[in-house]
């Protein structure tokens, strides 16, 4: 069923206030067309927190190049192109070293 119809009512700085703490974590307009039309009024959905990290915006281009170039090589790889041993070894130095940096710029209560 579409909803196209506006209910529009005015409230108080107060009333407003009462009717936020009575919705919770509902969604305002769920919540007020259950009371209003006498139905239940489902339990709110738990909305997980997204953590977000701050890092340093040269680090993340630095390591977006390198992501770059990692696919050219495995592109190469895909294709058939034979990969030498300097680049393979070359690539285990590389994550031994992202694998480091990871792990030290994570704070300790994960």
């Amino acid at each position: 069923m579409a909803r196209t119809k506006w209910l529009k009512i005015r409230v108080s700085e107060q009333e407003i206030a009462d009717i936020k703490k009575r919705v919770g974590q509902h969604d305002m307009s769920n919540y007020v067309r259950g009371l209003v039309l006498d139905q239940p009024v489902a339990a709110p959905e738990l909305k997980t927190k997204k953590i977000v990290h701050s890092a340093d915006p040269e680090l993340v281009r630095a390591i977006n190049r390198i992501g770059i170039n990692i696919n050219q090589i495995a592109k190469q790889t895909n294709t058939g192109q034979e990969v030498g041993n300097a680049v393979l070894m070359a690539l285990l130095n590389l994550q031994t070293t992202l694998d480091k940096a990871l792990a030290s710029s994570m704070p300790d209560d994960r």
